[in-house]
């Protein structure tokens, strides 16, 4: 092979990379444009739409707020499930919601409050509620503090369905007051009968009659008439008439006597 005909092969081969570059290159666009997807190849368009949001599942549960008689209300809220008792008790410490305020319903409970924990004792049929709050004691006081206790109270025993109940506010337990005064101890619901609407007091027994027995009256028994005691007729004394004696002849002596013998 000779020297020019080496050279020529040489340029064919570069001028036919030089157009294949050409052909596969990408233009570039001086400013950026709308992209039209309809004219896209299949392959550079989605096929796959976003994933559509999980729906919240959600429970109903029940919750105690105030009336405007200051009595106690049940009211059904609906809270992630399922629902523990610390979601419930975070619910109790929310604000009523529009319909419940048209209610006229509202709380007493503070809403800086902390749930810390919710502890259920079965052994012993008893919750204890650990609240967090810097103003619980401060702000409630009479009887706003007796109805926000009677709220934790019968809101706690319902949704963990247990009888006692105590509390512990910053990690210390408080008395709570109930109708009859302050308790140390674990309370029930008895002892707020006073805010609750359900409860009825026993109705009062009737006395029973006694029939006293009407006394016979015994009759007087009448009395034998009387018989008459006869009168005695005085018998007459008939004095007798002495005889008379001798006539003396006058002119006697008086101590003048006779001897008859």
């Amino acid at each position: 092979m000779t020297r020019p005909t080496a050279i020529r092969r040489l340029w064919v081969g570069l001028a036919a990379a030089v157009l294949l570059a050409a052909g596969c290159s990408v233009p570039e666009d001086s400013r950026p444009r709308a992209l039209d997807f309809s004219q896209l190849p299949d392959d550079l368009v989605a096929t796959t739409e976003p994933p559509e949001p999980t729906p919240l599942v959600t429970q109903e549960v029940l919750i105690y707020l105030i009336d405007e008689n200051n009595l106690l209300s049940a009211v059904a809220r609906d809270v992630a499930s399922p629902a523990r008792p610390t979601t419930v008790l975070e619910a109790l410490f929310s604000a009523p919601n529009e319909s419940e305020s048209e209610q006229a319903l509202s709380t007493v409970l503070p809403a800086d409050a902390e749930v810390v924990s919710v502890d259920i004792d079965r052994a012993n049929d008893l919750v204890t509620v650990a609240l967090e709050s810097e103003v619980f004691e401060e702000r409630l006081e009479g009887e706003n503090r007796q109805l926000a206790v009677a709220q934790l109270v019968f809101t706690a025993t319902e949704t963990t369905g247990t009888a006692r109940f105590s509390l512990l506010l910053n990690g210390n337990p408080v008395p709570l007051p109930t109708d009859n005064g302050e308790s140390d101890v674990p309370v029930t619901r008895d002892g707020f009968r006073s805010v609750d609407p359900d409860y009825q007091p026993e109705p009062t027994p009737e006395p029973i009659p006694i029939e006293t027995p009407t006394p016979t009256q015994i009759p007087t028994p009448t009395p034998p008439p009387e018989t008459p005691t006869p009168t005695a007729t005085p018998t007459a004394v008939v004095t007798p008439t002495p005889e008379p004696g001798p006539t003396l002849p006058p002119g006697l002596p008086p101590d003048f006597t006779l001897d008859f013998s």
